[in-house]
């Protein structure tokens, strides 16, 4: 019987660890983004970019594991799937609004979009009100 790798270890394939370095590189600027631009999350995309990096360079993960800001993020969610009140809260909000908008700008003959795009971010806002507080 053959070891499986270490679910943790990056992929072998240079493409594919390519790709996944640069989804990481993608992903980190968007949280830093989010960081000044009101609406855009960053922990999301942080642990997105935790993600990429373990996948794909050893170096880029433990430099963001060990960033004083970026750091507590991902070690909160790997070991006790732990997200910050206030990224709970801005994410509640910013579902609410996207419907919100959403009904106000669509018009007549496509409003029903709306609903099922409501019931799935109550579904995300349920879950996410379950997580315990980082």
């Amino acid at each position: 019987m053959q070891k499986s790798p270490d679910s943790n270890s990056p992929y072998q394939n240079i493409v594919l660890r390519t790709v996944f370095f640069g989804l990481g590189v993608l992903f980190l600027s968007l949280g830093i983004i989010g960081i000044v631009v009101p609406g855009l999350p960053t922990t999301v995309f942080v642990l997105l970019a935790g993600y990429c990096w373990a996948k794909s360079s050893r170096r880029f993960y433990a430099w963001l594991l060990n960033h004083r800001l970026f750091g507590p993020m991902i070690v909160n969610w790997q070991t006790r799937r732990a997200v910050p009140r206030f990224a709970k809260y801005l994410a509640w909000l910013m579902m609410t609004l996207s419907v919100i908008v959403l009904y106000v700008q669509l018009p007549d003959a496509w409003r029903w979009l709306v609903w099922p795009l409501a019931a799935m971010s109550l579904a995300v806002g349920v879950w996410l009100a379950r997580l315990p507080d980082a």
